[in-house]
């Protein structure tokens, strides 16, 4: 009986996609394993913050292009850290909207007013945080976006992993949603987080940084170059982490628990859809080719599980499939039990989102974001 099996699902084509089903398990029990280690926690935080010595002057630099509604919520939270921190400068990325009034009525807050678009050669992004550094002063730099939302532990807690692990410090926040179509992210989020080679595997030496929280000596940031050195990347966390690798400096990523949150794209769909078609054909590789197979063979086992559902084998595979993608997603923000069991849906508009990337970076050579056209040829 199992000599007339063996042959019958090799020649159906079904050893093939049993052969890719088991890699797709090994390649999610170690994502699931590397990341686990890497979870920010704050709890001995606390604690570890009354033997220091040092008094350390920390500049926190906000980039911010219209967020007016994130810096009402952001700012009062940076004031209320336990570890305060020496200046708060939020960069007012030439908005149309109230984002520099907000900004000045924090008595805490310095405001650097930026009226024209970036120069030549420059991402928006980029430009703030650059303006921000140059009219900062402490003896580390905290890069917040405007849409985190940190606990009042945060600084404490990335000074003492910085302490402890030296070099730059990097958190991908935990997503936090409010509307249904937020839900979309989950396809993303697992890329992001889990094949981005930035927790440690496969690779220890990570592939870049995670752009939302970075934590860096202004020595070490000074010797890199900083974001001068990329100011023309659309990726710009990848490759300001790349450039500290480069120098020799370690860098290190965490995933933000309950340390930081965010709500990645609240202005609506259409600012997911923008958002992702920005980053995510340019990020496909960033990870170098063996953390590229790996992600393709992780996609191929997500998306061949859900061709043969009408089968005992097929059922058995779509619901392993959707407890690993569950397992996988609840570290990194509010998704449910119904994410994971009707993940097909996230992962076909993943791939409309995906090749509406592709089509902006190699055909029109330029995407969109925040009402600017950003040139990436």
């Amino acid at each position: 009986m199992t000599k007339i099996f063996i042959p019958y699902f090799y020649v159906g084509g079904d050893f093939l996609k049993y052969i890719i089903f088991v890699t797709f398990v090994l390649i999610s029990l170690s994502y699931i394993y590397y990341a686990k280690k890497r979870i920010l926690h704050s709890k001995k935080s606390l604690s570890d913050l009354h033997h220091l010595t040092e008094d350390p002057k920390i500049s926190v630099i906000i980039p911010a292009r219209n967020e007016e509604k994130n810096l009402s919520k952001l700012l009062p939270l940076v004031i209320n850290q336990s570890l305060k921190p020496f200046e708060i400068i939020v960069v007012d990325d030439n908005s149309t909207d109230g984002t520099f009034s907000v900004a000045s009525s924090f008595p805490e807050v310095t405001v650097i007013r930026l009226t024209e678009e970036p120069p030549k050669g420059w991402v928006g992004k980029s430009w703030a945080i650059w303006n921000g550094y140059l009219n900062s002063s402490g003896e580390y730099l905290l890069f917040l976006d405007a849409d985190v939302e940190p606990s009042n532990e945060l600084i404490q807690s990335l000074f003492l992993r910085q302490k402890e692990y030296g070099g730059l410090i990097s958190v991908w926040p935990y997503q936090r949603f409010e509307k249904f179509y937020e839900h979309l992210t989950l396809p993303f989020n697992i890329m992001i987080v889990y094949a981005s080679n930035n927790l440690g595997f496969p690779n220890k030496v990570p592939s870049g940084a995670f752009g939302p929280t970075i934590f860096t000596s202004r020595r070490d940031y000074e010797i890199t170059g900083g974001h001068q050195a990329i100011k023309d990347s659309v990726l710009e966390d990848i490759k300001l982490g790349k450039l500290y690798i480069n120098h020799g400096i370690k860098v290190t990523n965490f995933l933000g628990n309950h340390t930081i949150k965010f709500r990645m794209y609240p202005s609506g769909f259409k600012q997911l859809f923008e958002g992702f078609s920005k980053n995510m054909s340019p990020g496909a590789t960033t990870g170098g080719l063996f953390s590229f197979l790996l992600s393709l063979i992780f996609m191929a086992g997500i998306y061949s599980s859900f061709t043969s559902v009408f089968t005992l084998d097929g059922v058995v595979r779509y619901l392993t499939v959707a407890l690993i993608i569950y397992i996988m997603a609840k570290p990194t923000g509010d998704y449910k039990w119904f994410d994971a069991l009707f993940y097909p849906l996230h992962y076909i508009f993943f791939l409309i989102v995906f090749f509406n990337s592709l089509y902006l970076t190699i055909f029109k050579k330029q995407v969109y974001w925040k009402g600017r056209k950003i040139d990436v040829s």
